[in-house]
């Protein structure tokens, strides 16, 4: 190849194989400290929109196959795949805010964390994503599972644009009015789409003003009758809540009481995303109407909050520059059936970082509902799973052999994969088990009328 032409005719950067910073580069581009052992052949770390289609084009001229680099998890390092191009749009952080319309446009590696600062200071919000370090592609165009999910809907339900550079070098704008196929496939394809997405065109909404969370802690002896009442106390709370059951390491001061679990208890975390005190702390109030809560170890109730320290809580569970491992689906089976199969193995998880948290029903619906206009395929009245957490290297085995037992244990109640944060890699019969039969028809037939010739990846070229 020759890559002097590419870089002469974009103004980022291409890195090959033999340039002494490409294994750095490479690594950074994986979350996760279990990095592929996968090299493409170059990395096209993109400034602008223009570059995008002269990277494109140069694939497509010498037969090179496409991954994308958008800052999501990448669990199984999917940015990187074996040969090929990987485009990295790391570069791309600008945003427009308009607070009147509440709109917001974005480039695509803009956090999480980051997104909801810019939005703040505007008086407006968008359901982002639990992790704060994520970016804004990478959890989009999986779905996006958000906070206040149960009020605000999935991430990607909040989209009303995205402008692309398609397999043919072209820009459009995909909406439900213009490239309506391609808008649909984008909402919910994650690591198989077949363009890259420039900018997301967000509805956004007003920014809730007392954001407040309760904490109640549970011995797991008594996790069937918790996880019974706290779910059926979740239908009676308004949508406004965020209610999530962990299986999880004790705090400190709790860990004496724990210690004939391994430490290990189930916490009930409640999130209200209300406009006042008073509504936050009423919608909050429910948890504190049942029986088991006489039992409780400890609890933290109606403690203010804002989005950004629910994001460093979020960053002290799923931390960063550690290995992992992840499976993430929804279920339509009861909770507490999920939770008593994974007890015993959170006890005696190899790691104690490790964590199993399913979030739960409230506002009279279920959680998730499948949308028509989504690809993503999620449904059920609860949706979480595994997340193997640790630190080194030579506590590989024992950790990935957790997780596959742990897995073993979570499939017969898993309605579909979460194609954002499950392994693909290990298990490639999981990409299509997160998808309706109907839906992976239609987002295949969408895939060849825009990259009939495959220069994407998609889902396969690991």
């Amino acid at each position: 190849m020759n890559w002097d032409i590419l870089q002469q005719n974009i103004k980022g950067i291409v890195t090959i194989p033999s340039h002494p910073h490409f294994e750095s580069i490479k690594r950074s581009m994986v979350w996760n400290e279990v990095k592929p052992s996968r090299t493409p052949d170059v990395i096209v770390t993109v400034k602008n929109d223009d570059d995008i289609v002269a990277a494109i084009n140069f694939a497509r001229e010498n037969k090179l196959q496409v991954a994308v680099h958008g800052g999501g998890h990448t669990w199984c390092g999917l940015a990187i795949r074996n040969g090929g191009m990987t485009i990295d749009l790391s570069n791309l952080t600008e945003s427009v805010i308009d607070k009147k319309n509440l709109k917001a446009i974005i480039q695509p590696v803009i956090s999480n964390q980051e997104l909801a600062r810019r939005l703040s200071e505007y008086d407006l919000a968008f359901p982002i994503g639990h992790c704060p370090t994520v970016k804004a592609s990478g959890y989009l165009l999986s779905g996006g599972m958000s906070w206040n999910l149960s009020h605000w809907g999935p991430g990607s339900a909040s989209v009303e644009a995205i402008e692309f550079v398609t397999a043919d070098g072209k820009k459009i704008k995909a909406s439900e009015t213009e490239h309506a196929d391609l808008f649909w496939a984008a909402r919910g394809c994650g690591p198989g789409m077949f363009a890259v997405a420039t900018r997301y065109h967000l509805q956004c909404y007003p920014l809730p003003k007392a954001i407040m969370t309760s904490t109640y802690y549970y011995s797991l002896d008594h996790l069937s009758e918790v996880v019974n009442e706290v779910t059926a106390l979740g239908w009676s709370m308004p949508s406004i809540v965020e209610l999530s059951i962990f299986l999880i390491k004790a705090p400190p001061e709790l860990i004496d009481q724990c210690r004939a679990t391994n430490g290990k208890l189930c916490m009930i975390t409640a999130v209200a995303f209300a406009d006042t005190k008073e509504q936050g702390i009423a919608a909050l109030q429910v948890l504190e109407t049942g029986k088991m809560v006489k039992k409780c170890l400890a609890k933290n109730l109606n403690e203010a909050s804002d989005f950004e320290k629910l994001s460093t809580v979020s960053g002290i569970t799923w931390p960063q520059n550690h290995r992992n491992l992840c499976e993430n689906q929804s279920s339509q089976a009861k909770p507490v059936d999920i939770l008593m199969a994974m007890r015993d193995k959170i006890i005696d998880a190899p790691s104690p970082k490790s964590v199993i948290v399913f979030c739960q029903s409230t506002g009279r619906h279920n959680l998730l509902e499948d949308n028509p206009k989504l690809a993503l395929s999620m449904a059920g009245q609860s949706y979480g799973g595994i997340w193997g957490i640790w630190e080194k290297a030579e506590d590989d085995i024992a950790n990935i052999k957790w997780q596959n037992e742990t897995m073993a244990l979570l499939k017969p109640f898993t309605y579909k994969h979460y194609i954002g944060e499950t392994d693909i890699v290990q298990d490639p019969t999981r990409i299509k088990e997160s998808y309706t039969a109907e839906k992976w028809k239609k987002l295949e037939e969408i895939r060849k009328k825009y990259d009939p010739n495959k220069i994407f990846f998609g889902f396969g070229g690991i």
